[in-house]
């Protein structure tokens, strides 16, 4: 059953009260580190939030979202610096193996348990068109899992001709391509002409303004619209509460990633999150609407 507009806001109106934890909503709020980018790698760690099917709870698969000691120690988004190491050539490089090979012994496992499931990782294009990203994957013994990968392309990397001659490469050996953080910054239309993408990011400042907004939600139907001219599936980040989940399921959204169902989990999880899934995401919230 989908909810239709006048119930989703009665939910928000009276059910739910969104809260803003900067720990936890790191993507929307502005923050620096002040950290040396090579000695942090030392410390980097990769956690995995579950993608879900909406319209079964089922999980899809994960996102690798990388992890480095800040200032203090603590465990911060390499989101901050990871632009100085894709500038670096040398810190690229080894940001990257160690990226590929937590994949490879947290994923590689969880893959060949559960057979449906794939992992998504953000990579720069051009690496993907160069002979080493190639042996990395070959050396890391990757390379029978590249259909059960996603590539990202990121927000940052402009689609140059070299970054399209990589994504060209990455459809040959079967991996799957997103747009990422569709229809903000640098991300747009145009960057689709001559591409064949599997994946619509829908980024999360869109989405924190669906149940607000009457623009924002016609542009997220808009993004479904031109999702299934170009046969891709839509995957809405940043997913923080009941109201905008139900809002996106009941559009028609795919999937949807988020805090309201999962943070990024340590691999050891993984598997118990693909067994439980969120089968009941909507039932129970439901029910609540309905002894309001």
């Amino acid at each position: 059953m989908r909810l239709d507009a006048h119930e989703i806001s009665i939910f928000e109106r009276k059910i739910y009260s969104a809260r803003h934890d900067p720990a936890k909503v790191g993507a929307g709020k502005s923050y620096t580190v002040s950290i040396d980018v090579a000695s942090a790698l030392d410390s980097l760690t990769v956690l995995y939030q579950p993608v879900v099917e909406l319209d079964t709870g089922a999980v899809a698969g994960f996102e690798a979202l990388a992890r480095i000691a800040g200032a203090d120690g603590k465990a911060v988004s390499i989101e901050p610096v990871i632009a100085e190491i894709e500038d670096d050539p040398a810190l690229l490089d080894r940001f990257m193996r160690q990226l590929l090979r937590a994949i490879r012994d947290d994923i590689v496992p969880v893959l060949d348990r559960h057979g449906d499931v794939y992992v998504s990782v953000n990579v720069p294009p051009a690496l993907l068109g160069k002979r080493t990203g190639r042996r990395m994957l070959e050396e890391l013994e990757l390379m029978p899992y590249l259909p059960r990968f996603v590539c990202e392309v990121t927000e940052r990397q402009a689609l140059t001709q070299e970054g399209r001659a990589a994504l060209a490469a990455a459809r040959e050996n079967r991996i799957r391509v997103a747009l990422d953080d569709f229809g903000a910054g640098h991300s747009g239309i145009v960057q689709l002409l001559g591409l064949t993408i599997d994946m619509l990011k829908m980024d999360r400042s869109q989405v924190v303004l669906v149940t607000q907004d009457a623009v924002a939600e016609r542009l997220v139907r808009g993004i479904l619209a031109l999702a299934a001219f170009i046969r891709a599936h839509v995957v809405a980040e940043g997913v923080e509460n009941a109201a905008q989940a139900y809002f996106l399921q009941a559009a028609g959204v795919d999937y949807g990633q988020g805090w309201f169902w999962s943070a990024a989990q340590p691999a050891d999880k993984l598997s118990e999150i693909i067994s439980r899934g969120f089968p009941d995401w909507r039932s129970k919230l439901t029910k609540r609407l309905n002894e309001i």
